[in-house]
């Protein structure tokens, strides 16, 4: 069943019955859950193929393109051909203005991939940050390039089943990229998974698209490869603590204040936001005022929720601190989930968390809430890694 990304028909969920399409929204459970529950637990102990093409695919090339993604970039783009680096394009107040990940396919030449509404604006803030003698071209290659994506503990297998290249972990660490033969088609695979399990993203020329996606149901159908939409993609990274651009994060928001701290280096040449970031960090540190937590809301079922979805009030002994900023029923780990930003002015610590008191406002209804910095889905990342 369908949903509309600005002109893209995107798969919000799979009906394998055949029902179709019900538009019943709800707090609680709802006509479509079923699907999405088989779904996340298809990524957790099998495997699952998601469509995710409708993403911007956007090349930054020539020889100062290093040079002008590291003006706007908190990560250091200096890495070797082959390496996919996690990062944030940010503003001078150290805001964040996208969230991506940049590939470096070449010496001269790197792939970002960045949320579809954001397609024509990533490109601009690129170019408005670069030096007017910088030897760059910026093109627009999200209809050259399909993404599919595929997640699960039986992900390697399946690709593996299709190329004589090597998918094992040594071969190909997590967060490394690498040119591929799958079944008759070339292109880039990159080792990440948006839903925390272990995962390869595959860029590929679209005129390949369909034959690869056939080639890889077929793989996959032996060790249980299900199709996986919005809906369950939204679940499982709101269970691992992956944030959402426009949600979670957003241009008031520096990597400090929201978990994000690790994709900023300081020690770079002066980026745009730096001075802010080194100030911030050397004011607040070790918590800033406003943090970005993990959620989670003991004692409600999946059945009867209510859900967490969007803004819902988190109060602290008789106190609003703070806001849910994504919310779903976590099928993973059976349990209601969530991403919150807190605000302390002595700072959101370790200890303040520890004290607990929290609760959460759904419906004008009151319930405890459980705090903590790390997800709860592999906390440690461990899964993702293997």
């Amino acid at each position: 069943c369908f949903a509309e990304r600005i002109g893209w028909e995107v798969p919000m969920y799979f009906d394998t019955e055949g029902g179709g399409w019900v538009d019943a929204p709800s707090l609680r459970w709802k006509p479509w859950s079923d699907f999405v529950q088989q779904e996340c637990i298809a990524a957790r102990d099998a495997a699952v193929l998601v469509d995710q093409s409708m993403y911007a695919k956007i090349v930054v090339q020539g020889p100062d393109a290093r040079r002008v993604l590291d003006r706007i970039c908190g990560a250091r783009m200096d890495v070797e051909p082959g390496a996919s680096v996690y990062t944030q394009f940010l503003n001078q107040r150290g805001g964040i203005e996208a969230d991506v990940t940049v590939t470096r396919l070449s010496k001269d030449s790197f792939m970002i991939v960045t949320g579809h509404p954001s397609q024509i604006r990533d490109q601009q803030h690129i170019r408005r940050h670069a030096d007017e003698g910088m030897r760059f071209e910026v093109f627009d290659a999200t209809s050259a390039h399909c993404l599919l994506t595929i997640h699960g503990p039986k992900s390697r297998e399946i690709l593996q089943g299709l190329s004589l290249d090597d998918f094992s972990s040594e071969a190909f660490p997590f967060g490394s990229a690498r040119q591929v033969d799958l079944a008759y088609a070339r292109g880039w695979a990159i080792r990440r998974s948006f839903l925390g399990e272990l995962g390869y993203e595959m860029l590929f020329p679209t005129e390949f698209a369909a034959g690869l996606h056939e080639a890889i149901c077929e793989a996959g159908r032996p060790h249980g490869l299900r199709h996986m939409g919005m809906f369950a993609l939204n679940a499982c990274r709101i269970e691992k603590g992956f944030r959402h651009f426009g949600h979670d994060i957003g241009e008031e928001d520096t990597p400090f204040e929201t978990g994000l701290g690790f994709a900023v280096d300081l020690s770079k040449a002066d980026f745009v936001g730096r001075a802010r970031l080194a100030a911030q960090k050397e004011k607040e540190a070790p918590a800033t005022r406003w943090r970005t937590v993990s959620v989670k809301v003991p004692g409600l079922t999946a059945q009867e929720g209510p859900y967490l979805i969007h803004n819902e009030p988190v109060w602290k002994d008789g106190e609003i601190v703070g806001f849910v900023t994504s919310g779903d029923w976590g099928f993973r780990i059976d349990a209601m989930v969530g991403l919150a930003s807190l605000h302390c002015d002595d700072g959101v610590s370790q200890e303040w968390i520890d004290e607990g008191g929290f609760d959460v406002q759904v419906a004008s209804e009151m319930y405890p809430l459980k705090v903590q910095l790390a997800p709860f889905y592999d906390p440690l990342g461990e899964i993702m890694r293997g």
